[in-house]
């Protein structure tokens, strides 16, 4: 990158830096209990208190948490078996078709859901025609579900191709590099994704396991319209709590996002640390087993 590309980023980086600064700062300075709009001017960690111990706020973020390692970790094993099937297959219309649910916006895929699997949808309507139920009410909550069934259908629909693709590229390397070799010296298929492919892509997918936790454990549009009103999101709640015409609950929802980060960064540190020992990191080596 030469000079004159430095300087043109420079005011962009500088702009969006100010911006994030400040939201960060205010979020602190709210979160802690400085908030003189509503006269709250003692700065305080009773609401971090309240957040950390209250069993409403433990169940939203332990209920986010089963949402983001669900349906991070089912990503990337379905998605890593999908780019293998790719791989092998060598059809590029495979490959055009994954495009289309990583160009779909979440939101999209979401509407998407909502008319095919809810109580009232094309399913549900289909069966009825045809007799399965005889009533649409007999058709499963597959929406506003405990278990959230459709917020991870949305998620997996978006972020199986997603994974299938950024792991497409490396593993279309090595099926002529490594692999080659590896088979020339007598490794079986196990012990060549295990000794050699594995440890080649899990840098990769270290990286990919932190992009879907952070934005599956703090997405907001997804679980808020299929989610259920008893199980709420760390994101939702504290949305709900900023939307109080009580305006002193608003410390609350800005503890709870704080929380939130701090969860993500731990996550994303804990992930490349764990990367990093294992085979195939810079600190692990290859398995010379």
């Amino acid at each position: 990158m030469n000079k004159k590309s430095i300087f043109l980023i420079v005011p962009f980086l500088l702009l969006n830096s100010v911006v994030i600064i400040a939201a960060l700062f205010k979020a602190i300075q709210v979160s802690f209990g400085y908030y003189p709009v509503v006269g709250m001017t003692t700065w305080t960690t009773e609401y971090f208190q309240q957040v950390l111990t209250s069993q409403y706020f433990q169940s939203s973020i332990f209920y986010s948490l089963y949402l983001a390692i669900t349906a991070t970790v089912f990503s990337i094993v379905f998605g890593l078996a999908l780019a293998f099937i790719i791989m092998k297959s060598k059809s590029r219309w495979f490959q055009k078709i994954l495009q289309i649910p990583i160009a779909m916006p979440h939101l999209i895929v979401t509407l998407m859901v909502m008319q095919m699997i809810s109580q009232s949808g094309i399913i549900s309507r289909i069966f009825f025609q045809i007799g399965v139920i005889s009533d649409i009410n007999q058709f499963p909550l597959l929406i506003h579900d405990q278990g959230g069934f459709g917020i991870l259908l949305v998620f997996l629909y978006k972020e199986i191709p997603y994974v299938a693709v950024a792991t497409l590229a490396i593993l279309k390397q090595m099926q002529f590099g490594y692999l080659e070799v590896a088979k020339n010296l007598g490794a079986s298929p196990r012990q060549a994704f295990f000794k050699v492919t594995l440890p080649l892509i899990q840098p990769t997918l270290a990286t990919l396991y932190i992009i879907l936790f952070c934005f599956v454990f703090a997405s907001f549009e997804v679980p808020y319209l299929l989610g259920s009103p008893r199980h709420e999101t760390i994101a939702v709640t504290a949305y709900q709590l900023f939307n109080q015409v009580d305006l002193t609950t608003r410390p609350q929802a800005f503890a709870l996002n704080l929380i939130m980060s701090a969860i993500c960064l731990l996550v994303s540190f804990l992930t490349l640390l764990v990367s990093r020992l294992l085979p195939g990191g810079h600190g692990g080596g290859l398995n010379e087993e």
